[in-house]
């Protein structure tokens, strides 16, 4: 059976003519009006019978359009644009290639070819009218624009944007800032990017220091009672901020100066536990004295970076107190609260249960009732 869509040795021959002069899209269209009965061939199918038949297309077969940028244009191009400005350029390629160049296309052949005119481009020329459309309008547009303009030593603010000294503001956290200075008008020069706004002080902070003097170094200023709008100076307690890190952690409680006083008297001694804990000691591999960085160290760092770790410590025995062993009857030291053998009978079998070495000595006593 043959099948409909097959390629006829007619269309063979032709295709063989036709193939290697003709574009893939020109040939099917030939192919429609040479063979109207036969199924409709798209250039996808006759570039796939052409590969069949082990066609190709002439030498001089140009499969794309010509490229814009031909080499002889290239040449032109690199040779002219140094020193010449793009009206300039546009102008001779005209002349020459009969079409001009647009900004977008010289630029990015200068991109492309790595080619600078060395001019200064950008710039106005002098004579043009730049925008307007006469001197008498250019005249008019700049008397109009004269009484706003910024006059040297002036600072202008936008009258929404004006903040008068001593002006308050709060913050998303509740704090109260005050504006202690404007740096505009006092000539100062403009905070760096990362830097916060000097223009403005925390209420507290001025209050405690109208009051105490300055804020001690390291410290925060806390409200006593929680009230970010209570500012009178005995509430305001100044803490170091590692001793307020302690406090918070713990979370203690207090509700004036003096439970604060309390909160951070307890992180002092919390504090200086944790240095004692920490005080230096002997390797309990190598012997030498290192200070450890968290209180159960037992080994110097450089033994443990060599893999080297102290042996455990022996468990220290304190007595806790008399009791009579409940396999054997004797009396021995407790070493635990609930311990109830001896040290020999826990020997003896260290996984049994009391009642099973009494039953495997036989002093099991003998329940009443029982047979």
């Amino acid at each position: 059976m043959t099948r409909t869509n097959s390629w006829t040795p007619e269309e063979e021959a032709w295709l063989r003519e036709v193939y290697p002069d003709h574009g893939n899209a020109e040939i099917a269209a030939m192919h429609a009006e040479r063979f109207p009965d036969r199924p409709r061939r798209t250039d996808k199918s006759i570039n796939s019978r052409a590969k069949v038949y082990g066609l190709h297309k002439a030498d001089g077969f140009a499969r794309k359009p010509p490229r814009f940028w031909t080499p002889e244009r290239v040449e032109w191009f690199r040779a002219f644009v140094p020193g010449h400005t793009e009206s300039e350029i546009s102008a001779e390629h005209e002349r020459l290639f009969g079409a001009p160049l647009s900004e977008g296309q010289i630029g990015n052949a200068k991109t492309k070819l790595g080619v600078r005119s060395g001019t200064h481009g950008g710039r106005f020329e002098k004579g043009r009218a730049g925008g307007f459309a006469s001197d008498e309008h250019r005249a008019k547009f700049l008397e109009a624009g004269r009484a706003t303009r910024f006059k040297k030593g002036e600072v202008h603010v936008a009258p929404s944007r004006e903040r008068p000294i001593g002006f308050e503001r709060v913050d998303k956290d509740g704090f109260t800032w005050v504006k202690v200075r404007d740096s505009r008008i006092d000539g100062l020069q403009r905070q760096e990017k990362g830097h916060h706004n000097e223009n403005y002080r925390m209420k507290h902070h001025i209050v405690y220091e109208e009051h105490n003097g300055p804020i001690p170094e390291g410290c925060n200023v806390v409200f006593a009672d929680h009230d970010m709008t209570n500012f009178d100076p005995g509430n305001l307690v100044a803490v170091p901020r590692d001793l307020w890190a302690v406090v918070k952690k713990n979370g203690v409680e207090y509700h004036d100066a003096e439970t604060l006083e309390a909160a951070v008297n307890l992180a002092r001694l919390e504090r200086g536990i944790y240095a004692k804990r920490c005080a230096p000691r002997a390797c309990g591999a190598c012997g030498y004295t290192f200070e450890p960085r968290y209180p159960h160290q037992r080994t110097c760092d450089a033994c443990l970076s060599a893999g080297i770790r102290a042996k455990k410590a022996e468990m220290r025995f304190v007595p806790k107190g008399e009791a009579t062993c409940a396999v054997c009857g004797a009396r021995f030291e407790k070493r635990m609260e609930r311990q109830r053998r001896c040290e020999d009978c826990i020997a003896e079998a260290p996984t049994m249960s009391v009642d099973e070495q009494r039953r495997r000595r036989g002093t099991m006593p003998r329940t009443e009732g029982v047979e």
